[in-house]
């Protein structure tokens, strides 16, 4: 690669939205020596992130401190900060209606400023999850007729997250998948992510990249929609379901689904969604990724009424019960409760007039159907004060073991540490 296509430590970068996305890649590029600016037309947030608040669990405050104090991170509500660029990613967030249908209205906002803002010889790599084609048909017109041909004025690229485990050590991920416009196009994006990202693999274009991370979270999502079946099914006939799991993964093709009341993850719950409308809109609906959508859906309302249950059986009711809720992070993105399955069982046990809170110390704040909950310590005086204990995400042995300990009464519905099926 010729160091015109290399991008490298004291480069400036924009980055649309600072985020779930943004955050944790504008954090670890300041890391790696660029010079970043992360834009956000919330003024809030713009002045949370200013007094070191990073509102996003993978972004420590002593992180985002650092970043702040040695100058390499700003946060910005001012659009202009675009021109002094020389690469741009978007990382805005693309969730969906009530109706399933995405909505692409911050993505398309960030779009029609990167179009008007990118410079001569920029790079832009779109991280928002989306259909495929939406890289190429939001950007690449525009750039073509302000900046001239792809891969030699200007850098177009998609790079979105995927659904792999993240942590100290693999922040953004342990690999990313890049597919450029052109080849130089994805050269020059994988110069920027090299920085911060172990692996990267080049792909042949953006449509791939983007079908390629909607097709892992929809199998992801079938996955937990026949788990989901499968664990109703157990319990009628009195099986322990993750036993039968533990069995089955004795084949090395076997994938174990380690989830709990429904598909785990923003993404995982938004892609399916956006795939699906993506193959309506193309005329070839995708019957068995519709109904799994449905079914993981349809897990939050078994899930309560699994609660009822076993309270009804001790004569207690839920309206009025004191329900603390252990986990609240998606699967393996640790410190994300976005579109959680738990946030949804959370509401409906309200709704139905239980008193919910949890403890997650991945998850310090969240809002449960617009009202802001805090975690709650795991003291013995909590655990007995509650009437049930709902384990709804993976947790730390010695949290199950405390509300094994204490607790009333204990419902589990993910599988203890060593159930896995992967030499447990």
């Amino acid at each position: 690669m010729s160091d015109r296509r290399a991008l490298a430590a004291g480069s400036r970068v924009f980055i649309v939205g600072v985020g779930y996305a943004g955050l944790p890649l504008a954090i670890a590029l300041a890391e790696a020596g660029f010079a970043v600016t992360g834009y956000d037309p919330d003024r809030s947030r713009v002045e949370e992130l200013g007094h070191a608040r990073p509102g996003v669990e993978s972004v420590s405050a002593r992180r985002l401190r650092r970043a702040l104090r040695t100058g390499l991170f700003e946060p910005t509500t001012r659009p202009a900060a675009i021109l002094d660029s020389a690469a741009v990613v978007i990382a805005a967030p693309t969730p969906v209606h009530t109706d399933g249908t995405p909505d692409s209205a911050a993505l398309e906002s960030a779009a029609r400023l990167t179009v008007e803002g990118a410079q001569p010889e920029a790079l832009v790599v779109v991280e928002s999850a989306s259909y495929p084609g939406a890289t190429r048909a939001l950007l690449l017109p525009g750039l073509r007729r302000r900046l001239g041909r792809a891969g030699r004025d200007f850098y177009l690229a998609s790079a979105p997250q995927g659904a792999g485990p993240r942590g100290r050590r693999h922040r953004l991920g342990p690999a990313r998948l890049i597919g450029g416009v052109t080849p130089a196009c994805g050269d020059m994006a994988r110069s920027l992510y090299e920085h911060v990202v172990p692996t990267c693999r080049t792909v042949s274009s953006p449509e791939l990249a983007e079908m390629a991370i909607l097709l892992e979270h929809a199998f992801q999502g079938v996955n937990a929609a026949l788990a989901a079946e499968l664990a109703l099914l157990c319990e009628r006939i009195d099986l322990d379901f993750f036993e039968a799991m533990r069995a089955a993964s004795r084949s090395r093709d076997f994938r174990p689904f380690l989830g709990a009341a429904g598909v785990a993850g923003e993404c995982g719950a938004v892609d399916p969604a956006n795939l699906s409308w993506y193959a309506r809109r193309k005329g070839l609906p995708m019957r068995t990724l519709e109904t799994a959508i449905e079914t993981n859906h349809a897990s939050t309302r078994h899930v309560v009424e699994r609660v009822e249950a076993v309270l009804a059986a001790d004569g207690d009711e839920l309206a009025g019960a004191r329900v603390l809720v252990l986990g609240v992070s998606c699967g393996a993105a640790e410190g994300d409760a976005r579109h959680s399955p738990a946030l949804r069982v959370m509401v409906e046990l309200q709704r139905r007039g239980a008193l919910v809170s949890y403890h997650d110390p991945q998850v310090r704040e969240l809002k449960v159907d617009d009202v802001a909950m805090k975690s709650v310590d795991l003291t013995r005086g909590v655990l007995e004060e509650a009437t049930i204990c709902l384990v709804l995400a993976r947790c730390r042995r010695s949290d199950l073991e405390r509300a094994r300990a204490y607790a009333r009464r204990l419902l589990s519905l993910v599988p203890v540490a060593g159930d896995d099926g992967r030499g447990g």
